[in-house]
């Protein structure tokens, strides 16, 4: 991914659908940052429907606000790859764990640099992510993402730190606490997700604020994205310049700044992925002895209503801030007020008993052990695809199901990025046995229906891709890519 904002050939269309499918998977935890200036004063709450006459493919020439940065830049060997890092400041370490999956650190500029009077501001790129090494060593997991980050604390040498989660970094953020407690200070969960298995938290499929034409738009511009027909920056440029900005942002960012995070904001490896979708932290925090600080937006469109009340719940012994000119990105929305509010709960915190600690160790164990014993099923399961191929796989999978039939194991978006790289690779009768499986564990996936018809196309076989296409189109009736298949399959 050296020159994202290149229009993808044809060999590359499949790849790029692999792509898109993880960016769509994940577009409710990408970061869409907001400018602060007063040149810009719509907000959510006044902004007016907005369509540009055509699709822009050239994206403004901006340049990494890291070039102005005045910190210490590097590459951080972690033992198997290298992790980009800059740090800002020599006060107490904070680490931010930027969101995605898929995201970078690049998010956090320019406003988290006046942190750096009160901390070691430590900003990094995830494995597989923006400037660092795209090595997947056995597979992009999520628990590898969790135990790279405790690597850079030894590689830099920092005995404890707090730890701060944006988004997707929010799980990140618990896990490691859970991992690895006596080597945090605090933890702050900005927008976090919150890593509960509940509907009643489930993203929206839209923001409220977005109008119905850009919403139009919006189904418009996925489109031409799974086609192949835009790249990812542009994807996520005409989005956000069509009203998308309004998802994740309180004030209406100017067009360089939304140029900035489509180009350097959202990087990431093409066989890149997490799976922390399968893990569920509920009551793991009940007696959770290390300080914990939650920032809510007011406006924050990526969670349903329901989400932060049950959020504060699972985290009973959390201060609790609410942001009230904020949608997701709360430090760009009020950076003053956030870094005041990060800062002066940072002054506060003390030495956590060590007593207490292993007695929360405990606690978490008893009630994450189960998920740790599918989890290693499902490790198991996706290296079985990979080391002996989708038949013995499939067995494993069969043989899993009878003994438990009501456990998931594997997530969806997880396994589709794995068909569509068979898929890219010309491994089709490969890729339509993962997709049928992924069919099989969620039957009532759009995207899923959505994808094993594109596989049947590549097949050749129009009347099973019709089917497919027509499932999907049934369960998401604004799936306008589908329609228009089913349209020209259908001639």
């Amino acid at each position: 991914m050296n020159n994202l904002c290149q229009i993808p050939t044809a060999n590359e269309h499949s790849q790029v659908n692999a792509l898109f499918r993880i960016a769509l998977a994940a577009v409710s935890l990408l970061m869409f940052i907001s400018a602060c200036s007063k040149d810009t004063p719509e907000t959510v709450l006044n902004a007016k429907p907005h369509l540009e006459d055509s699709i822009i493919y050239k994206l403004p020439a901006v340049s990494r606000l890291c070039e102005n940065l005045q910190a210490d830049k590097k590459h951080v060997d972690i033992g198997d790859c290298r992790l980009y890092c800059e740090i800002e400041g020599d006060a107490t370490p904070l680490v931010l764990i930027h969101g995605g999956p898929g995201g970078t650190h690049h998010c956090f500029h320019p406003w988290l640099t006046a942190a750096s009077q009160n901390f070691k501001v430590i900003y990094y790129d995830q494995r597989g992510c923006g400037l660092s090494d795209y090595n997947p060593g056995e597979g992009y997991s999520f628990e590898q993402s969790v135990d790279d980050l405790e690597h850079l604390r030894q590689a830099l040498n920092i005995d404890k730190w707090i730890v701060l989660g944006h988004s997707y970094g929010g799980a990140i953020a618990q896990f490691y606490t859970i991992k690895y407690p006596q080597n945090v200070m605090g933890q702050i969960l900005v927008g976090s997700a919150p890593m509960l298995e509940n509907p009643e938290i489930e993203a929206r499929s839209l923001t409220p604020f977005m109008h119905e034409q850009e919403r139009k738009k919006f189904s418009e511009l996925i489109a031409l994205g799974i086609s192949g027909k835009l790249s990812l920056p542009q994807f996520y440029f005409n989005k956000d310049i069509n009203g998308g900005w309004k998802r994740q942002n309180f004030r209406k960012p100017d067009q360089e700044r939304l140029a900035q995070t489509a180009i350097y904001d959202i990087m990431f490896d093409p066989v890149y992925s997490s799976n922390f979708d399968q893990y569920n932290v509920e009551n793991t925090f009940e007696q959770c002895p290390i300080p914990t600080l939650i920032c809510e937006g007011k406006f924050d469109s990526v969670w349903s209503d329901k989400k932060v009340g049950l959020f504060r719940k699972n985290h009973p012994n959390a201060q609790f801030k609410t942001f009230r000119k904020s949608s997701h990105n709360i430090y760009s929305d009020e950076p003053e007020l956030f870094i005041e509010t990060i800062s002066m709960w940072a002054k506060s915190l003390t030495a956590v008993d060590p007593n207490q600690i292993i007695t929360w160790q405990n606690h978490t164990t008893a009630i994450l052990g189960e998920q740790f014993s599918r989890i290693n099923d499902s490790k198991k399961f996706l290296k079985l695809i990979k080391t002996e191929g989708v038949a013995r796989a499939k067995k494993f999978y069969e043989d899993f199901k009878k003994q438990n039939p009501d456990e998931i194991l594997f997530s969806e978006m997880t396994l589709n990025t794995i068909a569509y790289q068979y898929l890219a690779n010309q491994k089709i009768d490969d890729a339509l046995e993962l997709f049928a499986l992924n069919i099989k564990e969620y039957p009532q996936s759009w995207n899923a229906w959505d994808s094993f018809g594109e596989a049947w196309l590549n097949k050749g076989d129009r009347q099973q891709a019709l089917v497919c296409y027509q499932k999907s189109v049934d369960l998401n009736p604004d799936n306008v890519n589908g329609k228009k298949i089913i349209e020209s399959l259908m001639k």
